[in-house]
């Protein structure tokens, strides 16, 4: 089996493993009329789909093109949950380019991490194109977001 060119940035992203969220990143969500909001992403290697805060998708008006049935571990019970997709651009840390992206929209998503407000996760739809390396001991992570979009 061939192995798979992974095409690189020239600038990793670096940051601090959370304790309680893991790697997480600053984020720019652009809506429409250029509406924004600015806030923090958790890398989730556990999410298949990645993730927008209901409050945050309405503020911002983004278009649905469609709806996604997804089930969360934490509920424990399996079931499985009904939500409108939101499309929307985002900008990553300081990398300048726009990612655009079908996010779940999901309430209550939003939470404070030192002084900052979670608003999106971003799931393994976005990261399997991504190279994310976690140093436990030293509590830090890099990204490095492919070269295209």
């Amino acid at each position: 089996m061939a192995k798979r060119a992974y095409k690189r940035t020239t600038t990793p992203i670096y940051g601090l493993l959370h304790p309680a969220c893991g790697p997480i990143v600053r984020v720019e969500i652009h809506g429409h009329d250029g509406v924004l909001t600015q806030g923090l992403a958790v890398l989730d290697t556990g999410a298949s789909m990645s993730a927008i805060d209901r409050d945050a998708a309405r503020a911002l008006h983004l278009e649905s093109p469609g709806a996604a049935t997804w089930s969360a571990v934490s509920d424990g019970e399996g079931h499985r949950a009904t939500s409108a997709l939101r499309r929307a651009d985002l900008r990553i840390a300081d990398d300048r380019r726009h990612w655009r992206m079908n996010l779940i929209e999901v309430a209550h998503l939003s939470s404070a991490v030192d002084g900052a407000i979670i608003v999106a996760l971003l799931g393994w739809d976005f990261l399997a194109r991504c190279r994310l390396v976690c140093d436990g001991p030293a509590g830090t992570f890099s990204l490095e977001l492919p070269r295209r979009n």
